[in-house]
């Protein structure tokens, strides 16, 4: 599998959304979504199994590659994601589950999903290997209801 093939966002988890919004649209001219509350978000870690993670997330409107911002509480499962300088690549992939069963044989690591293996890992997961990038697998078919977003 090419995991990056299918790039079409640069995440980063953000103290300040509408902070973190302002500087890069007065740096770059960047213009964004409206900000979405997901309060809360079901998602499942190895170490905790089933959790909620309460985000909110933005995206630059322009692409093909968009800038994800996301706005998390400390102490949340979202901490798993803060490493380095706390961002991550996300990857379109036809099926998680699949995708994950692959690239788990590789050696990458789940760090979060958003849901159990039980059920496939749901539409979404990240994963590290080694001290490598953070990458997002996200399931196309969340795909219209970020392009309904995005517009």
């Amino acid at each position: 599998m090419e995991i990056l093939s299918g790039i079409f966002h640069h995440g980063i988890i953000v103290d300040s959304i509408d902070t973190a919004m302002a500087d890069i649209t007065r740096a770059t001219g960047a213009t964004w979504s409206s900000v979405r509350a997901f309060d809360p978000l079901r998602v499942w870690t190895p170490e905790h199994g089933r959790g909620e993670a309460h985000l909110r997330v933005a995206y630059s409107r322009t692409g093909p590659v968009r800038l994800e911002l996301v706005e998390t509480p400390q102490g949340s499962p979202y901490d798993a994601l803060r490493t380095g300088d706390m961002s991550h690549i996300g990857v379109w992939v036809d099926n998680v589950g699949d995708a994950l069963d692959e690239l788990c044989a590789q050696g990458w690591q789940i760090l979060l999903a958003g849901a159990s293996p039980r059920h496939r890992h749901g539409s979404m997961a990240y994963i590290r290997r080694d001290d490598g990038p953070v990458i997002e697998l996200v399931g196309k078919e969340l795909l219209p209801m970020l392009a309904e977003w995005w517009a």
